[in-house]
């Protein structure tokens, strides 16, 4: 068994590699490796293999700090080869040692990974080489899914009845649903706006200019009185299609906008054989922490699928390589937001 980075050529492999694994997500896919490798410091593929065969495969990025450190991490992955689930512990150690020279060559803080995983056996796995469950999560734990291998009546049907009334409203008021990823400064201006009520901050507008160049992203807008009033970034890979980004005009809150904006995706999902709509992130009623402020979106999200289970993963967890300098940056990181 050895590790190796992947090579240019094995594009195709590695993506059908994460398509076909339970594991994998739109995350690991060669594509999002290329638009982070544009957005961050630097990248890193590795492949797992033994006697030719793939047996895992995942990619890392560096964020460069100041004063010189750097953080890792390794987007929902790593992704293991399915039938490999008794090997997991071995494979694992062999990608930590692989971790660990990164890491000291690249002066690094801290490595965290999330694998699309709610597999209680990773814990014991993380136990071994020192990971601990961070306070953040870098992608959302819990989250809803729509199954889209039903009938679109029965989607309507299984809606929230005030989800469906302001679908058909919006449709009354004569909104046209433009799909047009060249828009990106339409969407950051709507996001912007968005960031302001609800007193967060995403990424610059050139982040997302790159994002909608991958090849499976694609952006919707909602157009009304030749305004754009509400806009969703969205990911059509695999078999799931995922709302990674929204953003609405609060001024036109009476349109509903959203409402048929969610539901003109999940449609155009199941139309292309799609077989998931992941609304990314929603809060159980017990949420703590960050989730706990997810209530009103989450509201938004279930009235699509009132009685659909949320969906939980196991979350971020890090090996920290240098815990006094770590310990100080995000002390400083905290006091500088509030």
């Amino acid at each position: 068994m050895q590790i190796r980075e992947a090579t240019i050529g094995e594009k195709e492999k590695w993506n059908e590699f994460v398509r076909t694994n339970e594991a994998g997500s739109f995350l690991q896919s060669y594509e999002w490796g290329d638009f982070l490798a544009q957005v961050k410091d630097k990248v890193w593929r590795f492949v797992v293999e033994k006697d030719n065969e793939w047996l895992a495969v995942f990619f890392i990025y560096k964020q460069n700090m100041q004063l010189g450190q750097s953080v890792l991490y390794c987007p929902r992955g790593p992704v293991f080869l399915d039938k490999m689930t008794d090997s997991v512990a071995q494979i694992f150690s062999l990608i930590v040692k692989k971790i660990n020279e990164i890491a000291k060559n690249e002066n690094g803080l801290t490595f965290e990974l999330d694998p699309l995983t709610n597999d209680q056996n990773w814990l014991k796995v993380f136990g071994e080489h020192r990971f601990e469950k961070t306070k953040l999560d870098m992608q959302p734990r819990h989250t809803l899914i729509l199954d889209l291998r039903k009938e679109e009546e029965d989607l309507l049907n299984q809606m929230n009845q005030k989800t469906r009334y302001n679908i058909r409203l919006a449709q009354k008021k004569g909104v046209e649903i433009i799909a047009d990823s060249s828009m990106y400064k339409e969407f950051y201006e709507l996001l912007k706006k968005t960031m302001q009520r609800q007193k967060f901050i995403y990424f610059s507008q050139e982040y997302f200019k790159k994002l909608l160049k991958v090849p499976f992203a694609r952006l919707y807008l909602v157009k009304f009185e030749g305004k754009i009033i509400a806009a969703s970034i969205m990911v059509f890979w695999n078999d799931t299609a995922t709302y990674l980004f929204g953003a609405s005009d609060y001024k036109f809150r009476n349109i509903m906008a959203p409402h048929l904006l969610q539901w003109q995706a999940i449609k155009d999902a199941k139309a292309e054989g799609l077989w998931f709509y992941d609304f990314w992130g929603a809060a159980p009623p017990d949420s703590t922490g960050r989730e706990a402020n997810w209530a009103g979106f989450t509201k938004f999200k279930m009235g699509f699928s009132p009685n659909a289970e949320i969906t939980e993963y196991i979350g971020t967890y890090e090996k920290v390589y240098q815990p006094v300098k770590l310990g100080l940056y995000r002390f400083i990181r905290k006091a500088f937001k509030a």
